[in-house]
């Protein structure tokens, strides 16, 4: 399986050893000079992202995606301002014929396709007039020529569609499919992407994937080099996933086994030390009990099974004990994380009191019809600023006072049960 893997310490050397024949020499710059003008260009106000190319463990080519012009680039080309750019593309003399090309250029245009820079209209590349097989590769993927040129070689365009939130779920699951092949049972979608209430300045997108066995760790790298791709172009919060096995989705267990996680406050780690990443993040999470209550109420199967096929029920009591772990803190946290905590707190409430699953904006709702009018304030703020992705002020005291009311209220409802 194909992929590209970031340029570290690591692994740098054996991308340096990678080489053209001779007969391409002239079409490609050796790649100590490409990562050495990666260097200059990040220096310089510049964007750049050098990759190796591997086949599974194997390296076998190299890349360079850009974006814009830095400061140094006096006579960049009128198309590379906002865009993104194919610098440097080269396969080992070795690997040459075996179809390596493609798929690295698929795997290089889902990375574009993620926006790590933002959104643009165009990718564009250039290359040797005399270099055929670059071409004819080039235009395979829909670039063309405009008869324009950066110094000796010819600029082709490509015009990128525009993405969105449905688009990033079809790249994932596409990523799912391709990867996990067969041991794949289904993608499903949760949390505020099923419930309504998805703000791309506030939400992330919740993904749950079913497998049928465990994976290899050779699958997890692939896997997670993929997801942190389409994480750059996700939400504010990022793509948040889990990976689960059959066995415990039905009957539930509880705590629910996961055989791997990733949020964006992991991909620091990840990208540090992906051996370690993948040996670590297993284990147990009670959070899961909630995620798989939303799935099974409101949830969305985007490929694979139905729900009822795969989820049973979840006891009430997991579901509770799930909630309560993650708002039992909020007497010390509402102060650093207002708005989440405002309408969770209310959301919990609101469902020990009438057995329904709701969103934060939901529980927010709520909250303004059932509870006291003091802290009307406090909740209005919190569904504006979930609502319109901007930081609202809220009153530390009086933030202080609804969690240690609200937690109150739910230890009670809670005993009643």
């Amino acid at each position: 399986m194909i992929r590209l893997e970031q340029i570290t310490g690591k692994n740098i050397w054996d991308i340096l050893k990678l080489e053209v024949g001779e007969d391409q020499k002239n079409f490609v710059a050796p790649n100590d000079r490409s990562i050495i003008e990666a260097y200059v260009a990040i220096t310089r106000n510049g964007q750049a992202f050098p990759f190796g190319i591997y086949d599974g463990e194997t390296p076998v080519g190299f890349c360079m995606i850009g974006f814009g012009a830095d400061d140094d680039w006096e006579d960049a080309p009128a198309i590379a301002e906002g865009n993104y750019n194919l610098w440097r593309f080269m396969i080992d003399k070795r690997y040459q014929g075996r179809g390596y090309g493609r798929e690295a250029m698929k795997r290089i245009m889902e990375f574009i396709a993620t926006e790590p820079c933002g959104p643009a209209g165009y990718c564009w590349l250039s290359y040797e007039p005399e270099n055929t097989k670059a071409k004819a590769l080039y235009e395979s993927f829909g670039f063309r020529e405009t008869g324009e040129f950066d110094g000796d070689e010819a600029i082709a365009v490509l015009k990128l569609e525009q993405k969105d939130r449905n688009a990033l779920t079809d790249l994932f699951v596409k990523c799912a499919r391709e990867i996990l092949k067969e041991n794949l049972l289904g993608v499903y979608l949760h949390g505020s992407a099923v419930m309504g209430c998805y703000q791309p300045q506030k939400s992330d997108l919740d993904f749950l994937v079913v497998v049928r066995e465990n994976m290899t760790d050779t699958d997890k790298r692939v896997f997670l080099d993929s997801v942190i791709m389409l994480d750059a172009a996700g939400p504010a919060k990022g793509i948040e996933m889990s990976i689960v096995t059959r066995d415990v989705c039905d009957p539930f267990v509880y705590p629910t086994p996961f055989i791997l996680h990733y949020s964006r406050m992991h991909t620091a780690w990840y990208r540090r030390d992906p051996e370690d990443y993948i040996r670590k993040m297993n284990g147990t999470d009670r959070d899961l009990a909630a995620h798989f209550t939303v799935i099974r109420d409101r949830g969305q199967c985007l490929y694979g099974l139905p729900v009822p096929e795969v989820f049973g029920e979840v006891p009430e009591e997991d579901y509770l004990d799930a909630l309560w772990e993650d708002i039992s803190g909020a007497e010390e946290e509402i102060t650093e994380n207002p708005m989440y905590l405002i309408l969770n707190l209310a959301r919990v409430l609101a469902y020990l009191k009438g057995k329904k699953v709701l969103s934060k904006k939901e529980g927010g709702e709520w909250g303004l019809a059932a509870l006291p009018e003091e802290y009307h304030v406090l909740l209005r703020s919190a569904l504006k600023e979930y609502a319109e992705g901007i930081n609202e002020q809220y009153d530390p005291e009086t933030a202080k006072r609804y969690a240690v009311y609200m937690l109150d209220q739910i230890r009670a409802e809670r005993e009643r049960l």
